[in-house]
């Protein structure tokens, strides 16, 4: 269920294993609208999710599909590096009206293993809740 205050984000991410317990875990204050596994997808989808639009893809049983607000952030897990975000920003030039959060991993970021969902979740959520609080002006990359 859709929570109407909540910040609506992409989450990426190679397995459905780990991206489904993250984006549970970062409920309520934080809405995974979608998820995306490979960077093709990425490079089309995620200039739909940032604009607003529905990409129109199979459930892969992540995320809850509201697209009725375009996501303001898009997540990134351990699989992706800064090459692979670098060509999703190009992706997306022009297309948003607000300004997004790119937030990947940090160098030395924990591991998946036991408790990895809610210690990412809240990593993340302290990432883009400050950004939120510093009147999320620009588009940036913001490490977790």
């Amino acid at each position: 269920m859709s929570n109407p205050d909540s910040i609506p984000v992409v989450l990426c991410g190679r397995s459905t294993a780990v991206g489904k317990p993250v984006s549970e875990a970062l409920l309520p204050e934080i809405e995974v609208i979608h998820f995306i596994q490979t960077n093709e997808a990425a490079i089309a989808e995620i200039p739909q999710l940032l604009s607003g639009q529905d990409p129109n893809t199979q459930d892969n049983g992540v995320g809850t599909h509201n697209y009725t607000r375009p996501a303001r952030a898009v997540i990134f897990g351990r699989g992706y590096d800064q090459s692979d975000i670098d060509a999703f920003r190009a992706a997306c030039e022009g297309i948003t009206k607000e300004p997004v959060a790119w937030i990947p991993p940090a160098p030395g970021a924990p591991p998946p293993g036991p408790g990895y969902s809610g210690v990412v979740a809240n990593l993340v959520k302290e990432a883009l809740l400050g950004w939120i609080a510093g009147g999320s002006v620009r588009d940036e990359v913001i490490l977790y």
